[in-house]
């Protein structure tokens, strides 16, 4: 009786273990795949510079200043939030095709190019 037992007991287990294992290594891929495409330096047409590092931190540069920032990215929205006072935060709505994106605000919509 219990050998039934046990052999119903493993197959059960070794699906749901495996399906544990899919789902962790989908999850660090996909976050993985996200988060390279803003680490680097993106550059506008208007000749504003962003640079998006590790760890949600990134400096945007003008032709007059800095302004440092930390960034969250849910689902198409990218929220920068200025250690600054001086500067505004803004949520983009934002889609990315290879090197440019394209981001929305209500303050416009902008379009940079990541340099190489």
């Amino acid at each position: 009786m219990k050998n039934k037992k046990t052999k119903k007991i493993l197959p059960l287990s070794v699906a749901i273990i495996t399906l544990i294992i899919i789902c962790l290594i989908f999850l660090v891929i996909k976050h993985k795949l996200f988060e390279d495409k803003f680490v680097g330096t993106w550059t506008s047409e208007g000749g504003t510079i962003y640079e998006f590092k590790n760890k949600s931190e990134g400096i945007m540069k003008t032709s007059i200043s800095e302004y440092e920032f930390t960034y969250k990215i849910k689902d198409s929205i990218l929220s920068i939030d200025f250690k600054e006072k001086k500067a505004i935060d803004t949520d983009y709505e934002y889609s990315c095709k290879k090197n440019k994106c394209t981001f929305k605000s209500d303050r416009g919509t902008f379009i940079f190019k990541k340099n190489k």
